[in-house]
């Protein structure tokens, strides 16, 4: 078995946190990394938009063994169709953001998520302003925000990690109260459905963390295979 000292630390992360996205069971994951955080650097904040690049220069002024690490997790999971952003920092940690962009722009693309969108001021059309108002959503870009820190999780947020439109709403509307059950998140509706996804992303979770541990490189995990339906192929274990 494959020891801490010899892995990745990140990469262990991802695959502890993030499984379900890197299978392409669900559009993206959210984590909050303890790793390295006094040292982020300007790669850890890269992306293919410019806007994001400019919104997070600041979050990262120096370079250090983190910075590494997420730069490789980039350069082998962005071929798989996996981005990583990171969006906001936090005295616990970075707030790193993990998704598929063209499953998440096809969930946000849905009647009714894209119509609470455009209601909250997103175009759901561009992903990538998408991300960035989501970014200014959790910590502000006001002076206030930033002197006290302050960071907090707007319930659109919800849509941005796959998670049903009647149990975003349902969260929402009842202000986090009187659900059907937890797991993943709270469910509002259709609680044998929800039970069962999360017993699918548990096993997921399970598998994919024994296999890293054998040794098979996390963009191996990542990469999806048409012959291989990992929905039900977990759903089916699970």
């Amino acid at each position: 078995m494959r020891t801490t000292a010899a892995s990745n630390l990140l990469e262990r992360k991802l695959v502890h946190h993030c499984s379900p996205t890197l299978a392409g069971l669900k559009p993206a994951n959210l984590f909050v990394c303890r790793e390295g955080i006094e040292h982020d650097d300007n790669p850890g904040m890269r992306t293919q938009n410019s806007r994001l690049n400019s919104e997070f220069a600041t979050l990262a002024p120096e370079p250090c063994r983190f910075a590494h690490e997420l730069a490789v997790c980039r350069a082998k999971l962005e071929p798989c169709g996996v981005r990583i952003e990171v969006l906001a920092r936090r005295k616990t940690g970075l707030l790193l953001y993990v998704y598929r962009p063209t499953m998440l722009k096809a969930s946000l693309s849905q009647p009714n998520i894209a119509q609470y969108l455009q209601s909250e001021g997103y175009n759901p059309a561009d992903l990538s302003a998408c991300i960035l108002k989501l970014h200014r959503r959790i910590c502000g870009t006001d002076l206030a925000a930033t002197l006290s820190e302050s960071c907090a999780f707007p319930h659109e947020i919800g849509f941005f990690l796959g998670y049903p439109f009647d149990d975003v709403i349902g969260f929402i509307e009842n202000k986090g109260e009187n659900c059907l059950c937890t797991g993943c998140w709270k469910v509002y509706s259709r609680q044998r459905d929800a039970q069962a996804c999360f017993c699918c992303y548990k096993t997921c979770t399970s598998a994919y963390e024994d296999l890293y541990d054998e040794g098979v490189p996390i963009d191996c995990l990542a990469t999806l295979d048409d012959n291989f339906p990992a929905a039900e192929a977990f759903a089916a274990a699970g």
